[in-house]
């Protein structure tokens, strides 16, 4: 029986889940084999040690929240890249197709331009300023 067979064999012996068959193969090849024999034993103390091991329960709701910011957070950052994305490319496509329109008299291009500009800058400003104060806000932490 080649040795890599025999290994696995060990372990499925060690768990009771051989054939009556595989069983008494195992138990002959570690009647004539020391190596087979050391290498059972070896399996035995790791069997051992690591039933003996205990792990810390994770604390209370820490699992909860993990699993709520995996499945709530992520889809919903990628819907607002996906979200933005769409935004920024029909807002180009609207400023190209009136920018290019020869429908449209020079200075009507000229104020809804203004007032276009105007609104992005305002809300540049604002965004700009959340970002900066964002690290300083006292209630960032609190919960609803």
């Amino acid at each position: 029986m080649p040795e890599d067979k025999v290994e696995q064999l060990l372990s499925a012996y060690l768990d009771g889940e051989l054939t009556q068959a595989d069983q008494q193969r195992v138990r002959i090849r570690l009647e004539d084999s020391d190596e087979t024999r050391q290498q059972y034993g070896e399996l035995m103390k790791l069997r051992e040690v690591t039933e003996s091991m205990s792990f810390a329960p994770p604390p209370e709701g820490r699992m909860e929240e993990l699993e709520q910011r995996l499945s709530v957070q992520t889809p919903r950052r990628l819907g607002w890249v996906f979200f933005l994305l769409g935004a920024i490319a029909l807002a180009a496509m609207a400023v190209i197709t009136f920018a290019t329109s020869p429908d449209i008299p020079p200075w009507r291009k000229l104020a809804i331009s203004g007032v276009g500009m105007g609104f992005a800058l305002l809300l540049a400003s604002v965004a700009r300023q959340r970002w900066l104060e964002l690290p300083h806000d006292r209630y960032r932490g609190v919960r609803k």
